[in-house]
C-alpha cells in the first residue's frame, strides 16, 4: 500500500516507523524543520518538510495515488482540512487525529462523510477507556479487548503468595478451573518465554493471559486472592483524559476525587460530574494528597499533561498509602523506569492510538491490534479468509512461525481457548500472539492469496 503520514510528532514517527516494517510505501510529512530531520535519520520512509494541508505538499507526496492519508499533527483543524484535501485528490481513505471534544461532536452530529474523514483516533478518549479497564481488573498491568469484548487479554505480575506461584503450566487443567484462561507468553528477566506444559510459573514473572470476558471475576480473585474493586479513586489532571475517566468511572467507583493544581481548570470542571469532588492544589505536595485521603485510596491515577509531574506525584501517593497507581506518558523512556520506582501501570496514549490507526490501516483479515513494547511483540486479532493455510489443518499441523501463538477463537457467541487439536474456520475471530518482525507472516496465513 501506498500511505500518506500527515506529522512526524510521537504517533506519526512511530506510525510511519511500523508501516515501513510491514512493507509499505510511506511518505511521512512534517513542517517542522528539526523534527523533519530527525524523521528522516531514524526511518526508512520518504520524508517531505512542509504543511500537509498545502496543495502541493501533497501532490508532491503523491496524494492522487495514495491508498490512505492519515492526519496526525498536532492541531484538529489541520487533520480535517488534510483529510478534505486528500479527498479532493482522490485518496482512498482518510485518517485523522481529532482531540477537541466539541469537534468529536460536530462529527457525530453531521457524520465523517460530511468532513471526508473514513476515522477517527481521540488519543485522550482510548487512554481514559484503557485505565478504566485497568481499575475493573484489579491488579492487571497491561489490558486490551478482542473479538467485540468477548475475548480479554491481561497481564499480571505475579507476587509470592499467588496461588499460580510454582505452578506448572501443564497443572492448569481446564477441569481444575471451570473458568478457562490461557496463559500465551511469560515475561522473565526482560526476556519472553513462550508457554510450554512443562514451564513453571515464577514468583517476579509478568503472564499475559486471554480469557472469556466471564472468567475474569474469577481469574482475579485466583491470581490474587486479597483482590477487591476499587472504592475510591484519585485522579490528577483535569485534561481530556481526565474528565473522560471520570465520566467513564461515575456511578461504578463510590468515591472519585479530581485533584487539579490550576485554579481556573478546577472551577471549571467542578459543576460537570456531581459525583465527583474537585480539590485544588499541587500533587506533589504531602498535605494535599493527606487532604485528598491518599492513604485509603485505591487506585492514585496521573493524567495531566506534564508527564514529569505525573511520575513524582504517583510515586508521593504510593509512598502515602495508594495501594494502586497509574500515570501516562508520552515519554517512550519513562516505561523503562516505572519498575525501580513502584509504578504499577504506564499508560502510553499514543501508542494506543498507534495500535488503532494500525488495525484501520492493515484492515481486512486485522480487525484489532495491541502492541506490547516490552515484549517486541503484538497480539492481533485476524479473520481468515476462504481457503486461507490456517483453515487447511488443525493447529499442531500447521507451521507457525518461531515465538507466536494461536491462543483464542471466537466462534459464534462461543469463545475457544485454542489447542493442538483446535482448527480454525474461515471468518471466524481468531487471536494471536507473535513478534512485530512476523506480522506479515500472519497476513498470509490467513489469507487465501498472496499479499504483495
Amino acid at each position: 500500500m501506498k500511505l500518506i503520514v500527515c506529522g512526524a510528532g510521537v504517533i506519526g514517527a512511530n506510525l510511519a516507523e511500523y508501516l515501513s516494517e510491514d512493507g509499505h510505501e510511506v511518505n511521512l510529512i512534517e513542517h517542522r524543520q528539526k523534527a523533519a530531520t530527525k524523521a528522516a535519520e531514524k526511518l526508512d520512509v520518504k520524508v517531505i518538510t512542509g504543511s500537509a494541508a498545502d496543495p502541493s505538499i501533497l501532490e508532491e507526496a503523491g496524494v492522487a495515488d495514495a491508498d490512505m492519508v492519515v492526519a496526525v499533527t498536532n492541531a484538529d483543524i489541520s487533520n480535517l482540512a488534510i483529510c478534505s484535501l486528500a479527498a479532493a485528490y482522490g485518496a482512498k481513505k482518510r485518517i485523522a487525529r481529532v482531540r477537541d471534544a466539541s469537534l468529536n461532536a460536530v462529527l457525530e452530529k453531521f457524520g465523517m462523510d460530511y468532513f471526508h474523514v473514513d476515522g477517527i483516533i481521540n488519543p485522550d478518549m482510548v487512554a481514559a477507556q484503557a485505565i478504566a479497564k485497568v481499575m475493573m481488573a484489579p491488579g492487571s498491568r497491561e489490558v486490551a479487548d478482542f473479538a467485540d469484548g468477548k475475548i480479554l487479554l491481561r497481564a499480571f505480575d505475579i507476587l509470592e503468595d499467588s496461588p499460580l506461584c510454582d505452578m506448572m503450566l501443564s497443572d492448569l487443567s481446564d477441569k481444575d478451573f471451570p473458568w478457562p484462561f490461557l496463559i500465551i507468553a511469560i515475561c522473565r528477566d526482560g526476556d519472553v518465554v513462550m508457554p510450554r506444559g512443562d514451564n513453571t510459573v515464577l514468583a517476579g514473572d509478568r503472564i499475559y493471559v486471554l480469557l472469556p470476558e466471564p472468567s475474569l471475576a474469577e481469574f482475579l480473585t485466583f491470581v490474587n486472592p486479597g483482590v477487591r474493586l476499587p472504592r475510591k479513586v484519585i485522579i490528577y489532571g483535569a485534561t481530556d483524559t481526565g474528565e473522560n475517566l471520570a465520566k467513564g468511572l461515575a456511578g461504578t467507583i463510590g468515591e472519585i476525587i479530581l485533584l487539579e493544581e490550576s485554579r481556573a481548570l478546577a472551577e471549571k470542571f467542578a459543576g460537570k460530574l456531581k459525583s465527583v469532588t474537585v480539590i485544588h492544589g499541587r500533587p506533589s505536595e504531602a498535605d494535599i494528597l493527606r487532604e485528598c485521603g491518599v492513604e485509603a485510596a485505591d487506585a492514585f491515577v496521573a493524567v495531566s499533561g506534564n508527564d514529569h509531574l505525573n511520575l513524582v506525584s504517583a510515586v508521593l501517593a504510593k509512598r502515602l498509602g495508594a495501594k494502586t497507581t497509574v500515570i501516562t506518558t508520552n515519554e517512550p523512556d519513562y516505561v523503562s523506569i516505572v519498575g525501580a520506582l513502584d509504578i504499577d501501570v504506564v499508560i502510553n496514549p499514543r501508542l494506543l492510538a498507534t495500535d488503532l490507526i494500525l488495525r484501520l490501516v492493515r484492515g481486512g483479515r486485522i480487525s484489532t491490534v495491541a502492541t506490547l513494547p516490552e515484549l517486541k511483540a503484538e497480539v492481533l486479532e485476524l479473520i481468515p479468509e476462504p481457503g486461507s493455510p490456517v483453515t487447511r489443518k488443525p493447529l499442531r499441523n500447521l507451521k507457525l512461525p518461531r515465538g507466536s501463538i494461536i491462543g483464542a477463537i471466537r466462534r459464534g457467541d462461543e469463545v475457544i481457548l485454542a489447542s493442538g487439536d483446535t482448527h480454525v474456520m474461515e471468518g471466524e475471530q481468531v487471536i494471536v500472539f507473535c513478534r512485530e518482525d512476523v506480522v506479515p507472516q500472519f497476513e498470509k496465513l490467513f489469507s487465501r492469496k498472496r499479499i504483495l
